[in-house]
């Protein structure tokens, strides 16, 4: 569950082709380092699922039918994106 609240706004640092999918890899300065792979993140609203962590970014797999049906499919190297992580358990 998401609270709806942006935390950070990130870079797009690629958007890529890899298999039947996309991976759209973004860097930021606070989250990624409370990351780790599994974690969901919405980003522009979207929830995405991260599938390695840096200390300044992560990458995320975008299947089709999300690019086809959203807005990610408009993002660019250079696009600022807005970032949220999941609301804790507690």
């Amino acid at each position: 569950m998401f609270t709806g609240i942006i935390e950070e706004c990130g870079t797009v640092q690629a958007v890529r082709r890899d298999g039947r999918s996309e991976k759209i890899t973004i860097s930021a300065e606070t989250i990624p380092g409370s990351l780790k792979p599994g974690d969901s993140v919405a980003v522009n609203g979207i929830c995405l699922t991260v599938t390695s962590c840096t200390e300044d970014g992560f990458p995320a797999d975008v299947m089709p039918e999300t690019m086809r049906r959203s807005a990610l499919s408009q993002l660019k190297t250079g696009s600022r994106v807005n970032l949220e992580r999941v609301m804790p358990v507690n």
